[in-house]
């Protein structure tokens, strides 16, 4: 049996700053602290999924147009709040990119 590849999962320092600016601030205006930990663990969680299964996100249609092919992820916390991670794969590096991440309200 063959070994699976396992790729390395970069996210951006933009996605990282809007993540910490713009989710993280969010989640602390409206969730307890141990909710807002619990959010954060699944989310890092999902995220380190896609070493795996890098290409288990759906084709993103709106970037269809662009070089790399992009995919995306959601992340559901309530039936308000979701969170869609967006992500491309470097198959020749073994790396998975995420650029950003977008709340849905």
């Amino acid at each position: 049996m063959a070994a699976e590849k396992v790729y390395e999962v970069i996210i951006t320092t933009p996605a990282q700053r809007r993540y910490e600016e713009t989710i993280l601030q969010y989640l602390m205006e409206n969730f307890s602290i141990e909710r807002v930990k619990e959010i954060d663990l699944r989310l890092v969680q999902k995220v380190s999924s896609l070493s795996f299964k890098p290409f288990s996100g759906t084709k993103e249609k709106y970037l269809a147009h662009l070089k790399e092919v992009f995919r995306f992820i959601l992340h559901k916390e309530s039936r308000n709040f979701e969170i869609k991670i967006l992500y491309f794969v470097d198959e020749e590096s073994h790396r998975i990119y995420v650029p950003i991440f977008f709340q849905r309200r």
